[in-house]
């Protein structure tokens, strides 16, 4: 367990979460709780009968509380279950993620009187109704600066928005002791590319991502459709599952006539790993309030090609391991996966950069994620009245 800081106490913290998959916000969650956890606090988690992350956090050791929700009467029960439970057990904070869970464990925490009632928001979606930002939670944590300023230009006080970036955990194989930690990457390179058939010379572009619209595969797979007949060694593999895009995908690499060239490998579990095994890591999402994958990218000492979209540009440096192209320019997305498609120097000198970055960024390590989340959690509790904890 890592040691506290002299200056602060353990937090006793609530975590809410409505939904019942297993995404990216859920991912976030999880990892979050971890890492506190091993900081030294006591931390236990709301969710729906059934949900995914209850499950997971249970077989962690969590503490996890199970509350339906949804409709109006489980609405108002669920705020007095919350102000029961909260008053139980004494939280400092009550941290819920989306609308259902805010309404419900924000109003309940204010009721228990909770000393800090914070809503967290990993979307960039519109904000429809600022009652679970402003009028129910003490203040606001976000994951990049661009959701910031979304809720501040909808009317969030600026001075209540926090951020604190997502966690890139190293992959599990990566922190074997190893003489060469880049040759280690490079090892498993090679083991991945052979589990999946590639040659040496063969380039392969690679995305992970839930195959929903919003992600871009169909722009990405139409902007790579014309690389693919120029070079026959080049091969696009797509890890994720969701219909009806896969439907779409499965049309198209026909359509294009590049079928033998686009694998849609579908749900992998270790997908992380699988990504060492690209030559160039590609997204075309179209908004993306961070972007863990990203990050995930660079671990692997893989270059990354994406749009410039929301939180993407926080998430990767610029010119050094990634190339964004603007959002619904098709021309200049082939462009930027054909500059590294033609120049395997430049590919392993921004993978390189990537890596390397990750091995010295620490605002996303489990570490720094925590030390700030802290900083915000003890910085509203001091404004609050509730002094230092």
């Amino acid at each position: 367990m890592m040691n506290m800081p002299s200056n602060t106490a353990p937090l006793k913290i609530l975590h809410t979460e409505a939904a019942k998959g297993f995404g990216g916000q859920e991912i976030y969650i999880y990892r979050h709780m971890l890492a506190m956890r091993e900081r030294g606090h006591d931390v236990s988690l709301l969710c729906q009968p059934g949900a995914r992350l209850g499950t997971v956090a249970r077989e962690a050791g969590f503490t996890v509380h199970d509350l339906k929700m949804g409709g109006l009467l489980r609405l108002v029960r669920g705020i007095w279950s919350v102000r029961r439970l909260v008053r139980r057990h004494g939280f400092d904070v009550v941290n819920t993620t989306s609308r259902r869970d805010s309404l419900i464990a924000a109003a309940g925490a204010r009721l228990g009187r909770t000393p800090l009632v914070v809503r967290s928001r990993h979307l960039m979606s519109p904000v429809n109704s600022l009652l679970t930002y402003t009028g129910l939670p003490h203040r606001v944590m976000t994951v990049s600066s661009f959701v910031k300023q979304l809720l501040v230009a909808r009317g969030v006080d600026d001075r209540h928005v926090g951020i604190v970036p997502p966690i890139a955990v190293p992959p599990e194989w990566s922190k074997i002791d190893c003489e060469d930690p880049w040759q280690c990457v490079q090892d498993t390179r090679a083991e991945v590319r052979r589990e999946l058939g590639f040659a040496d010379d063969q380039i392969v572009v690679g995305c992970v991502a839930v195959l929903r619209e919003p992600k871009g595969h169909v722009d990405l797979l139409r902007a790579i459709g014309p690389l693919c007949r120029q070079h026959p060694n080049l091969h696009l593999v797509i890890v994720g599952d969701g219909q009806p895009v896969m439907g779409r995908l499965e049309a198209l690499r026909s359509e294009l006539g590049v079928a033998a060239q686009v694998h849609l490998l579908g749900y992998r579990h270790g997908a992380c790993r699988l990504m060492a095994g690209f030559d160039i890591f590609a997204l075309a999402t179209h908004k993306e309030a961070a972007g863990t994958v990203f990050l995930e990218a660079a671990h692997v000492g893989v270059p990354v090609v994406a749009t410039r979209v929301g939180g993407v540009p926080e998430m990767v440096l610029e010119g050094s391991n990634a190339i964004l192209a603007p959002l619904g320019d098709q021309a200049a997305l082939t462009q930027a996966l054909q500059t590294l498609v033609d120049d395997s120097a430049q590919r392993r000198r921004m993978g390189r950069a990537g890596w390397e970055w990750m091995r010295s960024a620490q605002r996303f390590t489990p570490s720094g994620h925590t030390e700030a989340t802290e900083h915000y959690y003890h910085q509203w509790l001091k404004e609050l009245g509730h002094g230092q904890r």
